[in-house]
């Protein structure tokens, strides 16, 4: 079982096995498309990305419901 934990834009991310992810212990949902091999989520529409590290850090930077609770 691998875990990968971090610290951006004062939110903290977790992601278990790639299978589950939550930004401020919050649930995300997400999408892996197998034809691009890319990660996306409705936090971002029209964005995908390499990896679900990659789509995570970019919710917790750049969606409203993050980035306003950073200050």
């Amino acid at each position: 079982m691998t875990k990968h934990t971090e610290e951006i834009a004062n939110c903290t991310i977790i992601i278990d096995d790639d299978d589950n992810l939550t930004i401020q212990n919050k649930p995300i949902d997400y999408e892996y498309e197998a034809d691009t091999g890319t990660w996306s989520s409705h936090y971002l529409p029209y964005s995908h990305y390499e990896s679900l590290v990659e789509l995570a850090r970019a919710i917790a930077s750049e969606t409203l419901e993050f980035v306003d609770k950073q200050n």
